[in-house]
């Protein structure tokens, strides 16, 4: 194999090295950012849990209320009636102990509904609580980890730039002139492997003579389809 061309291949292959590790650190922010809003949902969720068993709670001890002042109420009446004295004032009074005697029942019963309501919702609340704290937890290791791989990565994308500048200074110049045309043209790709008579990149077939040249000879041949430069590996080559 031309030598230049091996060392084209080899600078290719750093240069997506480098693109995909650019591509790993840009998405470090937004996966963090994902992961914290992911986190602010969770804990959200947990939040709405904990202010709607407040509310329950809020509402028995409205009712414990309202109970407490009826029952006053009707003591009051209670007494009121020892004390009337025609039919048609203890009928009215009587029914009025009645109505604040219904209401007290009924609240009372809307108390117990509560309680059960908030004995139940204290034991889920329970689990939810350490459900979100676990889920936390490991969005905040991943975040984590994320953070902590960021140096790492620049310092792989350090040693991977140091590689090309390398490899770009032993390449013909002429033929690195062309090789960035090509690469800044077709995505980063510029050479494309030769296989089963095959562009591996623009999957049109190679005309027989040129698959032959590729087989026989040195010589830097391009692609007809997509103007890649082709090269075929040397166990192919055996």
């Amino acid at each position: 194999m031309n030598p230049d061309l091996r060392k084209l291949i080899v600078l290719q292959d750093i240069e997506k090295n480098i693109s995909a590790l650019h591509k790993k650190a840009a998405e470090i922010p937004v996966k963090t950012s994902e992961l914290q809003a992911a986190a602010l949902r969770v804990k959200t969720a947990h939040e709405e849990k904990l202010s709607l068993t407040k509310d329950i709670a809020n509402r028995r001890r409205t009712l414990e209320g309202e109970v407490d002042l009826a029952r006053t109420k009707l003591s009051r009446l209670k007494e009121q009636l020892m004390a009337v004295k025609t039919n048609k004032e203890y009928t009215a009074m009587l029914n009025e102990i009645r109505t604040v005697e219904s209401h007290i029942s009924s609240d009372e019963d809307k108390i117990l509904d509560a309680m059960e309501e908030m004995e139940s919702r204290e034991k889920a609340l329970s689990l939810a609580e350490k459900e979100m704290r676990r889920e936390c937890a490991e969005i905040d290791a991943e975040i984590r980890m994320l953070n902590e791989s960021a140096p790492a990565l620049e310092s792989d994308l350090e040693k991977l730039r140091a590689e090309k500048a390398a490899m770009e200074s032993g390449i013909d110049p002429e033929l690195f002139a062309q090789y960035r045309k090509l690469a800044d043209a077709r995505n980063g790709v510029a050479i494309a492997e030769a296989k089963d008579e095959l562009c591996t990149a623009c999957h049109i077939r190679i005309r027989p003579q040129v698959y032959a040249d590729l087989l026989l000879t040195e010589t830097i041949i391009y692609c007809d389809s997509c103007s890649r430069i082709l090269f075929i590996r040397e166990e192919e080559k055996a």
